[in-house]
Formats: C-alpha cells, structure tokens, sequence
C-alpha cells in the first residue's frame, strides 16, 4: 500500500501544473531536437507516446516554445482532443485558424479549401505544422482525417503533423480503417520517465523555479519513496511532492503555536500593564497641581488680509485651433481683462494620419534590407517562382512599405515580397491583423524577422 495519500484537489507551487518552466533531461532534449528535425525535413506521420501524466502536453508547450524563435516560419495550430470533435468541426477549427469563413459550405468544399489553403500557406515560405494532444481521444472519423492530411494528396497540400497519444493508439492504428498508416512510413518516439537521480534534480528544480524559501522535507529517503511510488511519472512525482509539502507545513504550524503560546501571553500582557500605568500617572498629574486664577487675555482686532482690489475676477477666452492644425501649431492665445499671455503647447506626440493607399511603383530591394536592424521584423505577403506574378500582385493590391529579395527555394529563384519594418514581433502581429481579409485568405502572409532574411538574400 501507498504511503501517500495522494490529493489532487490542491494547486498550490511549487508542484502545480501552473508552472511553465520545463525539466528537460537529457533524454527529452534529444527528443525535441530529434523531432524538430523531422518536422522540418521529412514528410512522415510522428507519434509521441507517453503515459498518463508522462509529460506529452508539457513537451508539446516546450516544443511550441522553442519553435518560435528558431523555426518561425512554421505555422503551427494545437488541437485539444475530444471524444466529441466530429470531422466537420475539426475542419472548420483549423480553417478558422487560416482566417478562413466557412459560411455552412458542405464538408466536400471545406476539405478543399483546407487544402488550398495549406497549399498556399506552404506556397508563401510557410511549413503548416499541426500538434495534436491526447489523440488516442478522437473520434475514428476525425484521426483518420488528420492521418490523411499528413499522408495523402499532393505534397504542396500535406501538413506536417505530430500526434502526442498514449500508447494504447497502436492497437487503433492495426485495425483496418487506418490501413494508410500501415503501408506508409512513420516515426514513433516515446517519452521516458525519470531515473532516481533525475527525480531528485527535478524535486531540486520545481523548487528553485518556484522560488521556495522554506525548509523543505526532501530527505535522499524520501525522494526514494516518491522514485518507487510515482515510477517515474512527472504527473504523479508532483502529486507525491506536494502532498509531502503540505504534511510539513502543517507539523511546523504544529510546533509554532505549541511554543508561541506563552510568548502570545506576555506579549498581550506589558501593553496592558503599560497603559494602566500611564493612566495612574495622569490622574496623580492631574490632582497634584494647585488651582490656579486664568485671566482673559484680550485678543487684537482682526484685519483684512485681502484688500478688495485684490481680488480680480478673471476671465479667459481661449482661440481653438481651425481645421488647418498646423496652423496653430505653435499654441493657443489666452487672454484676461489685465494681460495677454501666449503659452506654448507642447508638440503632440502622436500625429493623426489620413488613410492613404498608395502604389509603390519602385519596390525596395535587397540593398535597402540589408541596411535595416536585423532585430525588427516584417510581413512576408508572398512568394513566387516568377517574378512578373509579383509584378502583378503589386499593381493589384495597392500597398505601401514593399520590398522585395531574391532567394532559392525547391532550387529555382524565389521572389519574396515583405510588407513593413517593426521594431517588435507584437507590432509586426498587429499589423498583420490590420491587413485586408482578403489578402490574409489568399497568401496567408506571416511574421518574419529581418534577421532570418538577411541571411538568404541573393
């Protein structure tokens, strides 16, 4: 039997699933370069298996995390699993995510469009990646729809995907319903669980990262009974830990209240003793003196501290400033009945500007990218083979801000516009939100930092 008594009601640090910091063992960087790796260079099925409480969704988060900064040309969309997520609203989810409107168009067209999409995702620069946690949990309809978004149809119109499952999908995957995923290549990798010294470091590491200041239980025995009773399991290590904590917490309160009683006493008792003290005192002050005769003391006459011409009623008549701003823009004129004062407004920090839609009939090139801090960050809004297409484009979607650079993409030259320079990668997003629907259906353009082109142009 347990020594524990596991409860899983708490959520308190520093053993909660509120903590973002992930332990990362050897093992599991191995994994996530390895898989990285595979995402970007292979067009197989991945399969991430892990126990209950292994560590699947936290890998997927470490993952997604690393992804945006050194693979920020993926396009990556997390589907949550669940027995309920039929086929049709598993298409419309991912279709919203491309910014897409489904309107109740049949399934056959929304399939479709699903794959246009994607397409033109891939098409811009972009690698569609779609995670998918807990898919031993979906519908048979909905899994074997995203096996076949992974495997089946042209190239350009495959997405990259990665189902974190456990292990019990293997026995889904041999019936005959999956049998494209018997005849075709995939790569299944698991995720192990702690050794004994691994579940002492990560005991050591929750604490620091949750910054715990206090005398902490965990003895070498102890941390070998939590080994023993979680297996290794980072879900169930959490549990045990925590359940640990607050045991010790509460036998120190224990102890505290058991010798702070009489501390409590004396602690109440010298402000009593104290205030009668200074009471008798007062009332032997008070009865001690003599009585004494006080004779009015005559007070001087009041005078006038304002005379009556002091006080000036004011007013103020202010010039407000025409519709030409610029005009005022040295300030406002104000005036009383005693003198004129002009006092200057400071320069407005933000100026109003007038939607303008221009047509950039000289497009910026790779000498003017080079030149801007390869911190910032752009839109990229298209990418072709042909650069008369983005001639074209150009002269249809009348944008400003364009530039344009010459790079190798499936070894032929590739013509790449970018929309934009933005100090932030949030800015740069906002942006992107601003752009016409339209434009953000047909090329699904995506946030790219100068450095990452910088490195490619030709």
């Amino acid at each position: 039997m347990s020594d524990f008594q596991i409860s899983s009601s708490r959520n308190d640090e520093p053993f909660s699933s509120t903590t973002h910091r992930y332990y990362l063992t050897p093992e599991l960087s191995q994994r996530v370069n390895l898989i990285r790796h595979l995402i970007q260079n292979s067009e197989q099925l991945l399969f991430i298996l892990g126990e209950t409480g292994g560590g699947k969704t936290a890998l997927l988060n470490q993952l997604k995390k690393i992804a945006e900064k050194k693979n920020e040309h993926w396009w990556i969309y997390t589907l949550t699993s669940s027995p309920a997520l039929s086929k049709e609203a598993l298409i419309s989810t991912i279709l919203a995510a491309f910014n897409v409107r489904q309107d109740g168009k049949p399934i056959q067209v929304l399939q479709e469009s699903l794959r246009s999409h994607t397409a033109a995702t891939r098409y811009n620069g972009q690698l569609p990646v779609l995670f998918v946690d807990d898919a031993h949990k979906l519908p048979l309809a909905s899994l074997k729809f995203i096996i076949e978004l992974a495997m089946q149809g042209e190239q350009l119109t495959r997405m990259r995907v990665v189902l974190f499952c456990e292990p019990q999908i293997t026995s889904i995957l041999a019936t005959p319903e999956f049998e494209i995923v018997q005849k075709n290549m995939t790569h299944t990798l698991d995720i192990p669980s702690f050794s004994a010294n691994q579940v002492r470091d990560y005991l050591q590491f929750r604490l620091q990262s949750s910054k715990y200041s206090n005398v902490h239980p965990f003895t070498g025995e102890l941390i070998k009974k939590i080994y023993i009773e979680s297996d290794g399991i980072p879900a169930e290590i959490n549990l045990y830990a925590e359940q640990v904590l607050q045991q010790f917490a509460e036998q120190r309160q224990e102890q505290t209240h058991r010798y702070s009683l009489p501390y409590s006493k004396l602690r109440w008792g010298i402000p009593i003793v104290l205030v009668l003290m200074a009471i008798a005192w007062f009332v032997y002050s008070q009865y001690s003196k003599p009585i004494e005769t006080i004779s009015p003391v005559k007070q001087p006459p009041l005078t006038p501290t304002l005379s009556a011409h002091a006080i000036t009623k004011t007013t103020h008549k202010t010039l407000l400033p025409t519709t030409d701003l610029s005009s005022h823009a040295d300030g406002y004129l104000t005036k009383d009945s005693n003198q004129s004062v002009q006092t200057e407004v400071p320069e407005k920090t933000a100026k109003i500007k007038k939607p303008v839609k221009v047509v950039q009939t000289e497009l910026k090139g790779k000498d003017w990218l080079r030149r801007q801090n390869s911190n910032a960050y752009t839109l990229q809004i298209l990418g072709v083979h042909d650069r008369l297409t983005l001639k074209k484009f150009v002269a249809k979607h009348h944008l400003n801000d364009l530039a344009t650079f010459k790079t190798t993409y499936r070894n032929k030259n590739w013509y790449v516009l970018i929309y934009g320079i933005y100090p932030t990668r949030a800015m740069a997003e906002a942006a992107l939100a601003e752009l016409p629907a339209s434009l953000r259906e047909n090329t699904q353009p995506w946030t790219r930092s100068l450095d990452s082109i910088q490195k490619v142009i030709e």
